[in-house]
């Protein structure tokens, strides 16, 4: 059979469904005919993300420390991983709902930035990278990249069956059973390799921004939907977009479309939840030295750098403490079992609780809230 002509590259239209755009060719080589689909996707030759250690990864820089596997491990009620750890100085951080003002660096005060300040309560090396619940932990291995796979039962969630078009594999995706919350509409969850990133409610429409549909290139690499604020660019800008933590949106940003010298690294989720932010990288290695990527704090970019091998080798990452004071500013964050279960007043879907209770705190409601599957047998 032959393989059908390319599609025509375009862009998704703002908020049209899942499915309903051509697919955008990829900036590495197309998928080839009659090669098995996850070996396809998880060709090193395509440069994904994931496939390969990227500078300022933990494991090259100021040594490693053992995980412990994918998070999760099938035993939340919700299919999530656990919160962000606490005590790993790579990724530990409070919520937004306290956040302190460090290093003389005054906090943003747009609630939809403040998750990327909290990047000042890590290890200097790693405040490029951020710990999520995003990422579903099933306990099981997941083949979304092979047309012949059906994954088993999730309580709650009614399986989207993945689909070919226009000879390219689009993987399937869940669905919450229960109804979408009023005022708001479902983002699909999307597949980063094997790692599947929760899908969540988000606002219908928002004044000021337009929101744009996700979709997957040729390689299989995910284009996330993300909201965009209305009007022109700035002159020689291109908009990163913003990430979802498993919690809340966290906004976006205008960074300049090239820079002489380095290359934009796009972000990804890994397969344990930790998102790693896009950042700039010099196109030139310098011998004996690593790179530290730089990163956004919610109000400005805040450089990289380079560090001698000497430097990394010697640094003891564990050790490291954020500045006193900083974690007075840890909060617990809402539990889903006990929104669930009923653990705030108000009647309705746990949804409009969250709704309503972070409205009440933030004095807007909330652009994006998680979807909460109550325990069975509720």
């Amino acid at each position: 059979m032959a393989q059908p002509s390319r599609p025509a590259v375009t862009r998704p239209t703002a908020g049209a469904a899942p499915g309903s755009y051509t697919r955008p060719t990829s900036a590495t080589q197309a998928r080839t005919q009659g090669a098995p689909i996850a070996a396809d996707v998880k060709n090193a030759s395509l440069g994904g993300p994931g496939r390969v250690t990227r500078p300022g990864d933990y494991n090259t820089v100021g040594g490693s420390v053992s995980g412990s596997g994918r998070p999760g491990g099938g035993t939340s009620t919700v299919g999530r991983p656990g919160g962000p750890v606490r005590n790993d100085p790579r990724y530990s951080r409070p919520t937004t709902t306290v956040v302190r003002t460090v290093y003389g660096r005054p906090r943003p005060s747009v609630v939809t930035y403040r998750g990327w300040y909290t990047g000042y309560y890590c290890h200097p090396w790693y405040r490029w990278q951020y710990s999520t619940v995003a990422v579903v932990g099933f306990g099981w291995n997941p083949y979304p990249w092979y047309n012949t796979w059906v994954p088993p039962y999730r309580a709650g969630w009614g399986w989207n069956a993945g689909y070919w078009g226009a000879g390219y594999w689009y993987p399937g995706y869940w669905t919450p059973v229960a109804p979408i919350p009023v005022g708001y509409a479902y983002v699909p969850g999307w597949w980063e390799n094997d790692s599947y990133v929760e899908g969540y409610y988000r606002s219908d429409s928002r004044d000021g921004w337009t929101w744009f549909d996700g979709y997957y290139l040729e390689d299989g690499q995910y284009v996330r939907g993300h909201w965009e604020p209305n009007g022109d660019a700035p002159e020689g800008y291109a908009w990163e977009p913003g990430f979802w933590d498993g919690t809340e949106y966290h906004d976006g940003f205008w960074r300049p479309e090239f820079l002489d010298g380095y290359t934009w690294l796009s972000s990804y989720y890994d397969e344990d939840g930790v998102y790693r932010a896009g950042y700039w990288m010099p196109l030139q290695a310098k011998p004996g030295s690593q790179w530290i990527p730089g990163w956004f704090d919610g109000t400005e970019w805040v450089a990289g750098y380079w560090i001698s091998d000497a430097e990394a080798n010697a640094e003891d990452v564990a050790a490291w403490a954020a500045p006193e004071g900083v974690s007075d500013g840890w909060d617990t964050p809402e539990s889903l079992e006990s929104v669930s279960e009923g653990g705030y007043e108000s009647e309705g879907p746990p949804e409009a609780r969250i709704i309503e209770e972070r409205t009440r705190r933030d004095g807007q409601k909330p652009i994006a809230v998680p979807v909460v599957v109550p325990r069975e047998g509720q």
